[in-house]
């Protein structure tokens, strides 16, 4: 008889299927990278330097009511953008003192206070107020007369200045009339007007010719005028003080019939009886290129500075009509601009 005999076996357990397995750690994965670029994308946002960050501030000391340094200002403004590479902005913090030195120094203060990147000035007070403050800002100066004669230096100084020969205005007001007295209008406030007046009175002794100055400080000083000679001329000097008032001061000097002269450009038709300047635009685009490079890196010391000696000649027919004098043909030929 045969026994039959029944083998059982354990029950197998089926292996997770790969496929699924994959699958959740795909998932895993997944939510892994998600949260690690979310958090990337937080820090880019709000920790890494936005365009806000990377703005570059320029602070700019230019004295008030001075047409010579405004024009100088705009071709600077526009020659920086121009050389500015893209992605990077531009704060221009523009103050405009009246340009005595108190209020310049507080200007230049306040800049520092500020700390901007650059800071221009324009004009021989501006310049120097901001270098007395012995600040690290890069500085860049431009409209500064004859700066060569003057301690304008420093390791973090440069810019670009101008000179425009004082003897040949002297020699245009001897071609207008017989000259016995020059009149020099100043003022002792701003370095370089003083400098004007001293290379003039060096002239005028030279010539033969009695000079006077007259000190403007202030608008109430503009009354010394009336005390001057009526047989004379007058030369103004590159002043921003004396430019603030110089619709003032041009009524006074044709009630005297007296021709007048200077190195800032007045192209009103009521205004000096000529003018020999350098173009303020020229000096505006050099003070931006010296800017861009100093921005990119370069160190001022780096940079030489410039003197601009290129002029233009104003001679105003109308102003001279008031005043019964009549310009040479030599010197309307001359002239770069005639105000007819």
């Amino acid at each position: 008889m045969t026994r039959s005999t029944t083998v059982r076996t354990a029950p197998s357990i089926s292996p997770p299927s790969a496929s699924k397995g994959l699958s959740k750690l795909k998932a895993r994965a997944g939510r892994i990278i998600y949260r690690f670029l979310l958090s990337l994308l937080f820090l880019f946002v709000f920790h890494l330097p936005s365009a806000s960050a990377r703005e570059t501030l320029i602070g700019v000391v230019m004295p008030d009511n001075t047409p010579y340094y405004s024009t100088m200002h705009r071709a600077f403004v526009r020659e920086l953008k121009r050389l500015t590479p893209p992605g990077q902005r531009l704060k221009i913090i523009l103050q405009r003192p009246f340009p005595d030195p108190i209020a310049l120094s507080n200007t230049a203060r306040k800049l520092i206070a500020a700390d901007v990147n650059l800071i221009v000035a324009y004009g021989s007070s501006a310049t120097l107020a901001v270098i007395q403050e012995r600040t690290d800002i890069p500085l860049v100066y431009a409209g500064f007369y004859n700066p060569e004669a003057t301690a304008v230096q420093g390791r973090n100084v440069t810019g670009c200045g101008f000179k425009v020969p004082l003897t040949s205005i002297l020699r245009y007001l001897r071609s207008l009339k017989q000259i016995s007295t020059l009149s020099v209008v100043y003022s002792s406030l701003e370095e370089d007007s003083v400098r004007q007046a001293n290379e003039f009175q060096r002239l005028t002794i030279e010539q033969h010719i009695r000079l006077t100055k007259i000190n403007i400080k202030s608008r109430r000083d503009i009354e010394k005028l009336k005390s001057t000679t009526d047989d004379g001329a007058f030369f103004i000097t590159g002043s921003a003080i004396v430019s603030s008032f110089i619709g003032d001061i041009i009524p006074m000097l044709q009630e005297k019939m007296a021709p007048s002269a200077s190195i800032f450009p007045d192209q009103t038709a009521d205004g000096v009886t000529l003018a020999l300047y350098q173009p303020p635009a020229e000096q505006g685009k050099e003070a931006a290129k010296m800017a861009a490079k100093i921005l990119l890196g370069t160190p001022p010391k780096n940079i030489a500075p410039e003197v601009l000696r290129d002029t233009e000649l104003v001679v105003n027919l109308r102003a001279a009509k008031k005043i019964g004098i009549n310009f040479p043909i030599h010197l309307i030929v001359e002239a770069t601009t005639v105000i007819r």
